[in-house]
């Protein structure tokens, strides 16, 4: 799944993506989420902008879907019953995604998004719609210049995209292993040990005895962050049940290209302790090995995985591997991070009763909630970061037969209403409520009462995530290939089909996702156009060239060096792997020869070891390998015998300072030592970038 804000604005200066998306969707004491003023449960969030023009914003699908309903807006916004309080549009959208966020039936997920105060609609009911399609634009809410977003889901939808559907993350096994996504997560029990140094990352145990063995149980945090990898840790406030406070200020490792350098670390490790270097990325990519079907588990205690980290009073070296250390991602949900599932509010209406939030509101004033304390808490940021974290279920506001049964209590005074409703009054508030409400009209195949989740946090959550969903590869790679070529597009009608691209998409999703490729649309939209030019989108997964045009022109080259490597040795996988040395390398990365059973250079030396590659076919009869040894030279780049510069193509797009056209250029050159297909891997990137990146 893809997703993006409802309104789209080019970042400013290096604001990070968070910060990006924050400021397009800010928090407001206004339709503030899950609770409004007076108590009332309110399931979205109310996004508030600047725009007056005659036309509006735009607001955008946040995600591929179907149009389910939609409501062109009245012509009396400014009249009753809409205008209860102010100027109110009614124009309204609702879609339903179908979509994917991890392997197998788990990863299979549906939601809706819910869009309100549209001025105008753009689009149709069945309408299918891409992600950034313009559904219509920003209208007006009570007066301000607003819209109101909703994300829903029922109950079968939640225990897939949170993991479980009720209390907090079970920390006496790992998390998810299908459905990983975004920072790395460590549960520390109590009892374990910090050293106060390490003699190599690839010590087996601290130097000397322990410094510190944590009494309480810890959180750790591992986020790689362009480059960099910051360590956070969090401890249970001794002041406050079920908050989560950190431990010091993060910790960046001394490395400060650590991500980059993932791939000589893994190397390293995996010479150390006789694996796998392609199982020792997984661990210090996910701190264990998450892709078993392909790579062989590292058992915990085994191999370490050490970090500098936080403790209560101090710092120390931690191996994240040791044994007792549960791992988990963000796709787990950890209720260390706020996480926290409501659903105990016994009452049918819409004033919310859940103790839970009361308690909250309340915090150690040891005041009872009243209008001041429930205004003063929602105000308060922190009240508002930990609210927008959590995952209610309540009935839908806009259900028009059950209208009075959800907001009778308006008419009685309580602490939290000491101006209840008069009969005239009410007899508004609902005409206006009526005048909203679509829920029977709509039809959704969900409950009235659903889970509701903090749209800005839903969209920050799955940001991460960008594992690939079948449409999506539809639209990266379509049917019709077409290749630019001196100025002219060629198209290949029907070269390619659904088969052959979910005979690679799991593959593909799992290889961008273990080397970060995933972790921003600029980096896989450069990984999918190169890989359009090198494999003609998946249908060239092996060189076509013949025999003996391979043996001549690949000959005494890329470490070929003996009759017939030319062609024993073609391009063969996405990204057309290529010569006796790039083989190797691959070989020695997935564990299948060692290192050191070959001599270096062999191939301008007499009487040398040679790398013995009995299967060279194994890159294209692999599904798995057609995809991981384009995605493994993305990130270790050997070319020509040496190493690359940069030591992953991350990096390089990171950094660049450029238009698309040029950092296409750029890696077209790491990867293929010339500006061979530039032209066409120009025009894929462009394209491609329209699909995957926030450019509208």
């Amino acid at each position: 799944m893809i997703i993006s804000p409802p309104i789209l604005k080019t970042p400013q200066g290096n604001a990070s993506d968070e910060q990006w998306l924050a400021a397009l969707m800010p928090f407001t004491t206004r339709g503030s989420f899950p609770i409004a003023s007076r108590m009332a449960w309110h399931g979205g969030q109310h996004i508030e902008h600047t725009d007056t023009g005659a036309q509006g914003e735009p607001v955008r699908a946040i995600a591929d879907g179907m149009v389910i309903y939609k409501r062109d807006p009245s012509p009396n916004a400014d009249k009753k019953p809409l205008a209860y309080q102010g100027t109110t549009d009614n124009g309204c959208v609702v879609i339903k995604h179908s979509t994917e966020i991890g392997e197998g039936p788990d990863g299979q997920i549906e939601y809706y998004s819910i869009y309100m105060h549209l001025k105008q609609i753009f689009v149709k009911k069945k309408q299918p719609v891409n992600r950034k399609d313009s559904l219509g634009s920003v209208g007006s809410c009570n007066g301000n210049n607003a819209i109101h977003l909703e994300i829903i889901c029922d109950d079968a939808n939640l225990k897939k995209i949170v993991g479980r559907n009720s209390g907090t993350l079970d920390i006496s096994k790992d998390g998810r292993d299908k459905i990983v996504y975004g920072d790395m997560h460590f549960y520390l029990p109590p009892g374990t040990p910090f050293f106060a140094s390490i003699a190599s990352p690839q010590a087996p145990a601290g130097s000397g005895a322990a410094v510190h063995t944590s009494s309480v149980p810890l959180f750790v945090t591992m986020r790689f962050e362009r480059g960099k990898c910051l360590l956070t840790t969090r401890q249970e406030d001794t002041q406050q049940e079920d908050v989560f406070v950190e431990v010091g200020a993060a910790l960046a490792d001394s490395d400060d290209k650590y991500e980059y350098s993932l791939y000589s670390k893994a190397t390293a490790l995996g010479d150390a302790f006789h694996i796998a270097p392609s199982a020792a990325y997984e661990l210090l990519r996910f701190g264990r090995v998450i892709n078993t079907e392909n790579e062989s588990p590292i058992l915990a205690g085994s191999v370490p995985h050490w970090h500098k980290v936080n403790y209560p009073g101090g710092q120390g070296w931690i191996n994240l591997n040791a044994v007792g250390i549960k791992k988990f991602s963000d796709a787990d949900f950890p209720h260390w991070l706020g996480w926290t599932l409501i659903e105990d509010d016994p009452t049918p209406d819409s004033q919310c009763n859940s103790p839970t939030l009361e308690k909250w509101l309340i915090g150690n004033s040891g005041k009872k909630l009243d209008k001041g304390v429930l205004a003063t808490a929602l105000a308060d940021a922190k009240v508002q970061s930990r609210f927008s974290r959590t995952i209610c279920k309540f009935p839908t506001e806009w259900e028009k037969s059950t209208i009075d049964t959800r907001y009778a209590w308006l008419k009685s005074k309580s602490e939290v209403l000491d101006d209840p409703m008069n009969e005239m009054k009410y007899a508004e508030f609902k005409g206006h409520i009526e005048s909203l409400s679509f829920w029977e009209e709509a039809g959704l195949e969900i409950s009235s009462a659903h889970w509701h989740f903090h749209p800005m946090v839903f969209i920050e959550q799955f940001r991460q995530c960008n594992w690939i969903d079948k449409s999506e590869l539809k639209k990266i790679y379509p049917d019709d290939i077409q290749k630019m070529d001196k100025g002219k597009i060629q198209t290949a009608k029907n070269g390619l089909n659904d088969a052959i691209r979910e005979k690679y998409r799991k593959q593909i999703c799992i290889a961008i996702r273990k080397h970060l490729i995933n972790r921003t649309g600029l980096r896989m939209t450069n990984f999918f156009a190169q890989g359009a030019e090198e494999s003609r989108t998946l249908t060239w997964m092996s060189e076509s060239r013949s025999e003996k045009s391979c043996n001549d022109l690949y000959g005494g080259k890329l470490g070929n060096d003996l009759p017939g490597d030319g062609y024993k040795y073609r391009g063969r996988g996405i990204k057309q792997l290529t010569g006796k040395s790039n083989y190797a390398g691959y070989w020695v990365y997935r564990g299948k020869i060692t290192r050191n059973s070959f001599d270096p250079a062999w191939w301008s030396k007499k009487n040398t070891r040679k790398p013995e590659i009995n299967n060279p076919d194994f890159l294209i009869n692999d599904n798995y390998a057609t995809i991981d040894a384009g995605a493994w030279y993305w990130e270790s780049g050997p070319r020509r015998g040496e190493p690359r510069k940069n030591s992953t193509i991350n990096k390089i797009i990171d950094e660049f300072q450029g238009d698309l056209s040029s950092i296409a250029r750029t890696v077209c050159v790491e990867i293929n030592g010339g500006a061979n297909g530039l032209e066409n891997r120009q025009y894929h990137t462009i394209r491609i970038a329209k699909i995957l990146t926030d450019l509208v």
